[in-house]
């Protein structure tokens, strides 16, 4: 597929994106022949990316408190190690060095266990070096000339030795070449990933980290796009090598590049961490832009600035678009329905179409069981009647979905939801949320819906740009149950109505969520952590 590197190449007198798209073709060309003149399942099965095995936690806790302790272990502490893994039945001599380099802390610990096989007379597969590679991302210090000159030797012997790389390899040469001046031969390395599979996130930000660091801020942008469109969340070295690009970054305006990240943001529904606001915050004045911490109550306002956040805004064309493609994927892909059958999905649309619309849409067992599914059935009923109870006092049109087995919840509570409210019952195997979801949109874009659940796996099936659409609508729209009185009040949680995501609230005003980590998801929920921003 690719051929062997055998020396540097160097691309500093050519554009970015002319040499961006320059490697994208002669590699799709490459690959393309390689695939179709050989067997083609042979390279598949080379390509794909294998699951990583791991040794059961007690022995990882202990291997990896060894290597924490000692600074340099001896020949009889490695191969004591090595046994220990070896001793679990799923390794073998030709899986257990990777593991082993696996855990190892950093680079010094790694390159010992390397001398100490080589001292055995071991062989070191594809998959040690790769292991290896990747530890030079934990070196303790900085990567000096003989390091880079290292990583680049064993990627040349690599490609040389395997005419293509598994996605495995491919990463973790990804996660060493970003070290060095070689770190375009990447691009090749991504493609030969998106063979079979979808590159990982480090691999992306590797890349993005690394091509705005040197000022390619084409490649650096197209990585962040395309890791979001394949449901890849940048991490904070991208988000801090655009920032310190953009402060060194002659005849360029730092407020305009700052607001393109800060957009970037809300456009692909990403926080940014703590450790990002730490940096926005000792951001010198003179740059345009002033940075304070501030709080926002639940009305939306800023303790700082005294404005207001900007509301949720799904406008009916978005809404329209949104509950097309659900019901697209429920009436013709069948995604989310296949635990139901046609004959139930057509005695639920039967009902909407008698019933529509509602002003919310309750899931019932989320009610009953939000105190514990340990308790009788009367006190199930009781919950999910002060739900309805609560919404039939403000004169709202109630349905909620439940399933078959609650016929047998005989009681009061029961009669008064079927006298006071509309009540679906699916079959007790199929699924409660598409059921919700479905009579929600299919109501409007007003409706409201009552449920713990976060909805993610429907987010997911909708794409990228309606993910965002969905979530921003749940978001608006989704009530849970806190608790409930002992007199029958119930405690509800309602929803924060206004933009979760940093944005533009006023003509220079920013106001910027933070979280603790930004590459993990937290629930879609106001945070407690904000940034005021004033950017000229």
């Amino acid at each position: 597929m690719c051929r062997q590197v055998k020396s540097p190449i160097h691309h500093s007198c050519l554009p970015a994106s002319f040499v961006y798209k320059m490697c994208f073709r002669s590699n799709v060309f490459r690959l393309r022949k390689i695939v179709f003149s050989e067997n083609v399942r042979y390279y598949a099965g080379i390509y794909q990316k294998n699951p990583q095995l791991k040794p059961a936690t007690a022995t990882i806790e202990t291997i990896k408190a060894k290597l924490t302790e000692n600074n340099t272990l001896s020949i009889e502490e490695w191969r004591n190690i090595r046994l220990d893994i070896l001793n679990e039945r799923r390794f073998n001599n030709t899986n257990v060095d990777s593991v082993v380099l696996g855990l190892c802390p950093n680079l010094r610990i790694g390159k010992s266990y390397v001398s100490f096989l080589q001292q055995q007379g071991l062989e070191t597969n594809l998959a040690i070096v790769g292991r290896l590679l990747r530890l030079y991302r934990l070196k303790e210090d900085a990567i000096s000339e003989q390091d880079e000159a290292d990583i680049w030797r064993m990627y040349t012997e690599l490609r040389e030795q395997n005419t293509i790389l598994d996605a495995n390899t491919c990463e973790h040469a990804i996660n060493a070449l970003t070290l060095t001046k070689h770190w375009r031969h990447c691009l090749e390395l991504l493609e030969m990933i998106k063979i079979t599979g979808t590159p990982d996130g480090s691999s992306y930000n590797c890349i993005a980290a690394k091509a705005f660091a040197t000022g390619d801020e084409s490649t650096g942008w197209i990585m962040l796009q395309e890791m979001c469109e394949n449901k890849r969340i940048p991490n904070d070295d991208s988000f801090l090598a655009w920032i310190e690009y953009s402060r060194n970054r002659e005849g360029q305006s730092f407020p305009k590049n700052l607001e393109r990240m800060l957009q970037f943001t809300n456009d692909h529904a990403v926080f940014l961490s703590k450790r990002i606001g730490k940096e926005l915050l000792q951001l010198p004045q003179d740059l345009g832009i002033n940075v304070r911490e501030t709080r926002i109550t639940d009305s939306g306002k800023c303790s700082h600035c005294k404005g207001n956040l900007s509301s949720i805004i799904v406008t009916k064309d978005m809404f329209q678009r949104m509950r097309d493609a659900f019901l697209e994927a429920v009436l013709i892909n069948r995604e989310i329905f296949n635990r139901t059958t046609p004959e139930e999905l057509n005695r639920f649309q039967t009902f909407l179409k008698k019933t529509l619309p509602y002003d919310v849409v309750i899931d019932g067992l989320n009610v009953a069981f939000s105190s514990g599914n340990q308790k009788n059935p009367t006190v199930y009923a009781q919950q999910v009647a002060s739900v309805v109870r609560h919404y039939v006092r403000q004169k709202k049109r109630v349905l909620v979905i439940g399933r078959r087995h609650m016929d047998k919840w005989r009681s009061k509570e029961m009669k008064y939801i079927r006298e006071n409210s509309f009540l679906f019952l699916t079959e007790d195997l199929s699924q409660d949320d598409p059921f919700l979801l479905y009579a929600a949109l299919e109501s409007g874009p007003k409706t409201d819906f009552f449920s713990r659940d976060l909805m993610r796996k429907h987010s997911f099936m909708l794409g990228n740009e309606l993910s965002a659409v969905f979530k921003r609508w749940q978001q608006e729209h989704q009530y849970s149950l806190l608790s409930i009185l002992p007199d029958g009040r119930v405690i509800i949680k309602d929803p924060f109505k206004y933009d979760l995501y940093a944005h533009k609230s006023c003509a220079n005003q920013w106001h910027v969520p933070l979280v603790e980590y930004g590459n993990r998801i937290p629930k879609i929920e106001k945070q407690n952590d904000w940034l005021c921003m004033s950017i000229k």
